[in-house]
């Protein structure tokens, strides 16, 4: 497929020397609505891939880019000054907090998004106090399981589990790894439990989510995995039939990630494999920008835990 060949040249950190050829406003479409428009407009800015693709393109993705890397700037900046003066509270950050000086080798590669990090709920109280000089609770969600915490500009969802409304993880602490930049007491979790969380919330999408979470995945599963360790974790989530729908769609992607891919795809019943096939079938494609009425609710009674 022409749009894959060059989702895959765009999205590469190590581009090939020209871009495949693809309908320029349909890539353009697909990159924005993704999340892939900065990482793709660095490459084009910056590689020999870009002599290659159309000027409008090029424009097109330069403002995406841009405004990416001001909004992480900014995201991130004010990440860090709300939980410095959380020293003691141990809180682990996730999904693009944590992956954009991890995975990825460019603070504008990745856009950041919603800031969420894991909060133990016996600590939610003292970190509510320590940061209230910046950021304030507005609400809470998932039956208390999210505090949302703002200061007018940004917020911060402060969950307990790996993945937006799980129950309370205390491996995912367990296995953390100091993320000092942030703060004494700041954490990123374990790349297996990366993996999960990712999945985690990739399956309340029916996994149709932005490929730019692919993306984050692909990373994830270049890097020395305890393949015995995700796939125990995965059933003990519920995410079992996520993982494996995860993992192929990874593979289809990124065929370079197809190998590691296998390796952490949980083996399923034959019922449950038709009923992953139609989810995975339906997110295989990313031009598909919209979907039937429904469909969304169908797949997440497949996949979801």
């Amino acid at each position: 497929m022409a749009l894959l060949d060059a989702l895959r040249a765009l999205t590469s950190f190590s581009p090939p020397a020209v871009l495949p050829d693809c309908e320029p406003g349909l890539l353009g479409d697909v990159l924005v609505a993704h999340g892939l428009a900065p990482l793709a407009s660095f490459q084009l800015e910056h590689t020999r891939l870009g002599a290659s693709a159309p000027e409008g393109l090029r424009e097109r993705l330069l403002s995406q880019y841009q405004g990416v890397a001001n909004d992480n700037v900014l995201k991130m900046v004010t990440l860090r000054g709300v939980l410095r003066p959380a020293e003691g509270v141990p809180v682990v950050l996730l999904d693009a907090a944590a992956y954009i000086d991890w995975l990825y080798p460019h603070l504008a590669f990745r856009p950041v998004g919603d800031l969420r990090v894991a909060l133990a709920a016996e600590d939610a109280q003292r970190f509510a106090d320590a940061i209230r000089g910046g950021m304030q609770l507005e609400r809470t969600d998932h039956g208390g399981r999210t505090a949302i915490f703002g200061d007018g500009r940004l917020t911060v969802a402060a969950q307990e589990g790996l993945f937006s409304g799980a129950a309370a993880d205390p491996l995912l602490f367990q296995r953390s790894v100091p993320y000092l930049a942030f703060g004494p007491s700041a954490a990123r979790p374990s790349a297996e439990d990366a993996l999960l969380s990712t999945v985690g919330e990739q399956a309340l999408l029916g996994l149709r989510a932005p490929l730019i979470t692919y993306v984050d995945v692909r990373e994830l599963l270049r890097l020395p995995l305890d393949r015995e360790y995700v796939l125990a974790r995965a059933r003990a989530l519920g995410l079992a039939r996520a993982l494996h729908g995860v993992s192929r769609l990874a593979a289809l992607f990124f065929p370079d990630v197809a190998e590691a891919a296998e390796a952490v795809r949980p083996a399923l019943g034959a019922a449950e494999r038709v009923a992953v096939d139609r989810v995975v079938e339906a997110a295989s494609d990313p031009a598909r920008l919209r979907q039937l009425r429904g469909e969304d609710a169908a797949a997440r009674l497949v996949v979801a835990p």
